[in-house]
Formats: C-alpha cells, structure tokens, sequence
C-alpha cells in the first residue's frame, strides 16, 4: 500500500524546519513527506539534513510551479512567507489543492486573533483561512502567536544591558517554534482535527520586566526593559532592513500586546502534545550563546 504524502509549503522557514524535524522523527514510516521550497539550493539544503524526505521547487508567485509540486499529495501545510501578498499566495496555493485533486487535508498557518481582522497581520491571515473555508477542502487554522526564538533579533541590546521591546504594560505568552513543529506533525498525521481553529500559545503570560528578568537570570548580568515609542520602535525595524509595511504591522502587534489585548495562555496546544509547552526560560537557556 502506497504511503500517504504530506506536502510542506514554506518548508525552509523556521516553522516548517521544526515540522520537518517532528514528522521525520516520529512519522516517516507511515508517510512520505515532501518539502515545498523556492529553489534548488533550499531543496539540497533540506535533503542534507533529512534525507529521507522528498522536495519540490516552486513559488507561489508562480501558480504554473505549483501542480507538479502536489502529485499525489494527501495532505497540505501551508505555510505562508512574510510577503506583502500573503492573500494571493494563499489562494494561489489553495487553487492549486483543489485542481490537484488528490488533497484530502489542508492545515494552515496562521495567528490567534486572526478572526477579529483587527491589525494587518490578522486580516493577511484571515483572507487566507476564508478562501480555503469557500474552498472546499477539509481545514484545519494553526493559529499561533510571537515566536519565543523571535528574541534573538533583540539580542544586541540584550548583549548591552536593554531589552528594547515596545508593549508598555503589557503581556502575552510567547510560543517555542519547536512546540508548532510538534504540533503541527500532530495535526498532519491524526484524525479529527478538520473544521477546527487552534489558537496556539506560549505556557505563560509574561510582561517587559519579565522577559528582561528572564535575560538577567540565564546570561548572569542585569538587563533592563525600556519600552520604545512606536516611531523608535519604526525606525528601528527600518534601520535595520526590515520592509515598511511588515514594520508597520508589527508595531501594530505590539500596540495590540501593550494593551493586553492577547493577555490569554490557550490550553490548545497541550492538550494537542498532552505535555506542557516550553517555557520562555527554557529557550533562553537553551541559545543562551545568542543573549551574552
């Protein structure tokens, strides 16, 4: 009996890297698992480190790459890029599922608070999970919130004595991407999961003087949090290369943070993994090189 195959879209990103990392640990006998990548590099990148795995090229900018890519295909995780368009890459991809034909599955990345479309992340998100709802396909929405392993792109001020994070008062529960990987591998290869929406969150709520007094522990020296404005947080996004528009969100997201406005520790996620999700100070003490 020919096994079932499960198709990663964004395959090179950090979430799909994790997802890789749980299906080829726990699933690969009882599935084939193919990795959806931009190019040929990526694809022998990716076969170096788990070579039991197959690859596909394509580009969602492209729809014409995609068919080849879901041959045979049973199951789909859509992971979307930080692109402007994730709208059309989302239906790009999801047309392709439905002519492909064979896509009995499509589980898909997304954020918590997507329903309520109130900051631009969440309304990229949430056209994407409304056109594979219309779609016709079984769905699952993976929606999860700020990354814990995001941190190392503060680490420079960490490294001086500053965590320069712009939510005021503040808290939220940051998630490990280890724990989406685990999750998402989960989701991919058990019943039951279609028609649901699962907010994935961190194990904790924490403030800016927490996270600052979980650097402090774990590197040995004081740092202390200092929450930016939102045009120095702006500029500082800029300064550093991020895209206008994905700047802009993201002071959104820290507004909607600093406002407590995701103040919430879902139960999701462990009841998916039945163990607790790793902690903030877990992940700070298992890169602690990144923070001193």
């Amino acid at each position: 009996m020919t096994k079932p195959t499960i198709l990663i879209i964004g395959a090179a990103g950090n979430n799909g890297i994790a997802t890789l990392e749980a299906l080829t640990r726990k699933h690969q006998n009882d599935f084939i698992i193919r990795a959806g990548v931009r190019s040929a590099a990526k694809a022998r990148e990716l076969q170096a480190k788990f070579p039991g795995i197959e690859t596909a090229i394509l580009d969602l900018d492209k729809p014409e790459t995609l068919p080849a890519a879901y041959q045979g295909v049973q199951k789909l995780f859509l992971i979307i890029g930080n692109v402007e368009n994730r709208e059309e890459h989302a239906r790009n991809a999801i047309d392709a599922a439905v002519a492909a034909g064979s896509v009995g599955h499509v589980l898909f990345f997304s954020v918590v608070g997507a329903e309520y479309e109130a900051i631009l992340f969440a309304r990229q998100f949430r056209a994407g999970e409304k056109y594979l709802e219309a779609s016709g396909l079984a769905w699952t929405h993976l929606r999860t919130i700020f990354f814990q392993d995001n941190f190392v792109g503060w680490a420079d001020g960490i490294k001086q004595g500053a965590f320069y994070f712009g939510i005021g008062d503040g808290r939220f529960a940051p998630l490990n991407v280890g724990d989406i990987g685990d999750i998402a591998a989960t989701i991919l290869c058990t019943a039951g999961h279609e028609g649901k929406a699962y907010n994935i969150t961190g194990p904790e709520l924490l403030s800016g003087p927490d996270f600052a007094q979980v650097f402090s522990a774990v590197t040995g020296k004081a740092v202390q949090y200092v929450s930016p404005d939102n045009a120095t947080t702006l500029k500082s996004l800029l300064d550093t290369g991020w895209p206008e528009w994905q700047a802009k969100g993201l002071v959104e997201l820290f507004n909607l943070f600093g406002d407590n406005l995701a103040a919430v520790v879902s139960p999701d996620g462990e009841r998916l993994l039945g163990r607790p999700l790793k902690t903030v100070r877990s992940y700070v003490e298992a890169n602690k090189a990144a923070f001193v």
